[in-house]
């Protein structure tokens, strides 16, 4: 029997970034090679890991769509004899999967859809942050910041892409509707920042272009402003956050990749909250929320509209006070954090 460990998570990308600590942990604990399977912007994010023998991608929306799909992968995975599993994703399809691949001892959450295919539970703690609760699934262990391994060919990329350092970065984006800061505000804050004298980078995937160029038109843009948004990989922007001074983001990957980066990220949290477990922790990271409201949190995620019309959550966060705190953020010396 193989003494390998196969790790699991192929949900959103902020949640593979804050399984990632998971991968170091378990190379201490078990010993043995570690694997990952995850999404296929996962893949992107872990390829490179120098603690991972393998990254697998199971693309649940492509070319492993559907039940097909899962019978195949199960039978990769069953060939591959894997000791154990540790799934920090907690959907029924991929509980289903693992117990088709047949791995002995398969680790998950006791609140996962499919909690009853595993052989041992784990109670899912939600006082924890994301990371500490990813780390209970293998006996415990305190917070500490996700990485990523961009290679030299990116890092200079990056380099080229974003020559000076001592930026601010911005990231405008996410899938959800009501997790985004109106453009309007975003564009407002920049243009605060650009007339302060501030290089401001803007980032995000091939997505996020048409709201980039949106919050550019309506800030007006400047010699002090770049558009990266659409041009990089996801190893890349994090090259790319390595060389800011500070991100302003929404509650997004974006963020965790900030938080990996290790530099100063404001965040701003319109429908969902930091209770969730999902909020950065880093000594000069802040979040930016309207807490008194009834409303707050709508929904695990986020939603495509506003279910109450107003979205008071993110319409209520103030320009100024988000480029106040960007501000404290870089008259902090990173000697004193």
């Amino acid at each position: 029997m193989s003494a390998a460990t196969l790790l699991v998570d192929t949900s959103f990308l902020g949640d593979v970034l804050c399984a990632e600590p998971l991968v170091r942990a378990s190379v201490a604990k078990f010993g043995g090679p570690v694997d990952f399977l995850t999404s296929t912007g996962g893949g992107q994010m872990l390829s490179g890991h120098p603690d991972l023998r393998e990254v697998m991608v199971y693309d649940k929306r492509g070319a492993d769509k559907g039940v097909s799909g899962i019978f195949r992968l199960a039978k990769m995975l069953r060939q591959r004899q894997y000791a154990r599993v540790i799934c920090s994703h907690r959907s029924w399809r991929t509980a289903f999967l693992l117990r088709l691949a047949r791995i002995p001892e398969r680790v998950g959450y006791d609140n996962a859809s499919g909690a009853k295919l595993y052989t041992k539970l784990v109670p899912y703690p939600k006082e924890l942050h994301e990371i500490e609760r990813n780390l209970a699934l293998i006996g415990g262990g305190v917070w500490q910041r996700p990485r990523l391994f961009p290679s030299v060919e990116e890092q200079e990329r990056a380099m080229q892409l974003a020559p000076n350092s001592g930026f601010v970065a911005v990231a405008p984006g996410s899938i959800w509707a009501t997790k985004r800061w109106p453009a309007e505000h975003f564009a407002a804050a920049m243009k605060q920042l650009l007339d302060g004298g501030e290089r401001v980078v803007l980032l995000g995937g091939p997505d996020d272009t048409e709201l980039a160029e949106n919050i550019i038109q309506i800030s007006g843009g400047g010699p002090g402003l770049t558009n990266l948004t659409g041009q990089t990989n996801l190893r890349e922007s994090y090259a790319v956050l390595e060389r800011a001074a500070c991100l302003m983001t929404n509650d997004s990957a974006p963020m965790h990749m900030g938080v990996a980066a290790g530099i100063p990220v404001v965040a701003i949290f319109c429908s969902t909250v930091p209770d969730f477990g999902f909020g950065p922790r880093g000594p000069r990271d802040v979040i930016l929320q309207i807490s008194e409201l009834d409303c707050r949190p709508c929904g695990i995620h986020g939603h495509p509209t506003c279910p109450e019309q107003h979205f008071r959550c993110g319409n209520e966060v103030a320009p100024e006070k988000v480029v106040a705190a960007v501000r404290e953020r870089l008259a902090i010396d990173v000697s004193d954090s």
